[in-house]
């Protein structure tokens, strides 16, 4: 009674407007006070102050400071005239470099709505103009900005990291061949539409000297992503540190090697970025206290006695555990969602043996898939804006490819090697 008490509060709480943090936070409140009584307030001061305060929470800011530096500092647009170059040609061809873009970008910003607000912006425009619909052009842009979290470097990685207590880097290797196939799985829908609706097909190669110039253009922009798993393989830098690397790299990038960042963007950058942390970080902090009195209460053991009442086998657990986060997606944002399952189902998963490290690749996919899922597809409100046409636009357009990432998700669940083929080979193991 009580474990479906806690959920419908937090659930109908955000549904209702109220700022997810605020959320959390009130239903900890109520949670202590019915409980124990006001005495355990204390707790709740000492456990939203201890929920900020973990080392690799540092990566956040840096990590999307770097993806706003390269959102104005002319990194997007380079990278797309390089996956233009690569894939530009076939039929379809500008939703292919769509994907691409998305990809080499992933390995810059870590974030979905950087990817969907920066690059997205540039990929809709040269789709509209070539002669795609406005709503195809959308559609892609929003489906293929889900990449971002999942290749490394990824902001919601590090969130899950931190919160239960599992290596970032090994966290950043599980995700490379998912994100991969994520991107195979977009394109091979989208080759599929192309044939059916005669998509224009893009411009031949250029001359080798301009194909050259493009690539001397990008180079320094594609060598961020080796260079942030390099120092962390390495042991140069950790995750977090490699943040500020990303962070300062992408600075030098846009401000002395394209010119393109003033100073007074650079303020503009910056307050923004605060922002955006703020924002984070003010979830992270009020779901501390949160997580806490759910483990209090015992929650997370009468939900893990519930499931396997239901069934002890370990696949059927995770497809129902992939059911629920998928619904969840759909009404609830993506950070809220990881603060709130975590203490719930991470004793789960331990139980049924499954690897945190994962699991934490099968909780960012679903979250991912959230983002593009209505009624509150963040990354859908993006483009729809970037766009200017309605959600509804690109609802009816954007099944087939949200399909196409569940079956990913799925083949990801049921065949962990994916995930932690990399990992193990380069001699990551999982901190708890």
């Amino acid at each position: 009674m009580l474990i479906t008490a806690v959920l419908v509060s937090v659930c109908f709480v955000i549904l209702i407007g109220i700022p997810i943090a605020v959320a959390l936070g009130l239903v900890a409140i109520v949670l202590m006070v019915v409980s124990v009584g006001p005495d355990l307030l204390v707790v709740f001061i000492q456990r939203t102050y201890a929920g900020t305060t973990s080392f690799p929470l540092l990566a956040i800011p840096f990590f999307v400071l770097a993806g706003n530096l390269m959102n104005v500092g002319g990194t997007t647009e380079r990278i797309f005239q390089v996956a233009q170059l690569c894939v530009g040609r076939i039929r379809g061809g500008l939703a292919h470099v769509n994907v691409i873009g998305s990809v080499i970008f992933a390995g810059m910003s870590g974030s979905a709505v950087a990817d969907a607000a920066g690059m997205g912006v540039i990929e809709h425009r040269a789709m509209t103009k070539a002669g795609y619909t406005g709503r195809f052009a959308a559609t892609i842009t929003a489906v293929s900005s889900t990449i971002g979290p999942i290749i490394p470097p990824s902001i919601p990685f590090v969130i899950y990291g931190s919160l239960a207590n599992v290596s970032v880097g090994a966290l950043f290797l599980a995700g490379i061949i998912p994100g991969l196939l994520m991107a195979a799985a977009l394109m091979a829908v989208i080759m599929l539409v192309a044939k059916r609706m005669n998509l224009p097909r893009g411009d031949a190669l250029p001359p080798l000297r301009e194909a050259a110039a493009i690539v001397s253009k990008a180079g320094p922009a594609l060598l961020l992503p080796p260079t942030i798993l390099l120092v962390i393989l390495t042991g140069i830098a950790t995750p977090t540190e490699a943040a500020v690397v990303a962070a300062a790299y992408a600075f030098v990038l846009g401000r002395f090697v394209y010119r393109e960042l003033g100073w007074a963007a650079t303020v503009d950058v910056l307050w923004d970025t605060a922002r955006q942390t703020a924002q984070v970080m003010f979830i992270i902090a009020l779901a501390a206290p949160f997580g806490w009195v759910l483990i209090q209460q015992q929650i997370p053991n009468a939900i893990l006695n519930a499931l396997l009442g239901m069934s002890s086998e370990p696949w059927a657990i995770l497809l129902i555990i992939n059911a629920v986060l998928l619904l969840l997606g759909m009404f609830i944002e993506g950070i809220a969602i990881m603060i709130i399952a975590y203490p719930v189902l991470l004793p789960i998963i331990l139980k049924i043996g499954v690897d945190p490290v994962h699991f934490g690749v099968i909780l960012v996919l679903n979250i991912m898939i959230g983002l593009v899922t209505p009624p509150v597809g963040l990354c859908l409100y993006v483009v729809a804006g970037i766009a200017k046409i309605s959600i509804a636009e690109i609802t009816r357009e954007i099944w087939p490819y949200v399909l196409a990432l569940i079956g990913v998700l799925m083949l990801i669940t049921f065949v962990p090697a994916i995930s932690l083929w990399l990992p193990n080979l380069l001699g990551y193991g999982v901190t708890r």
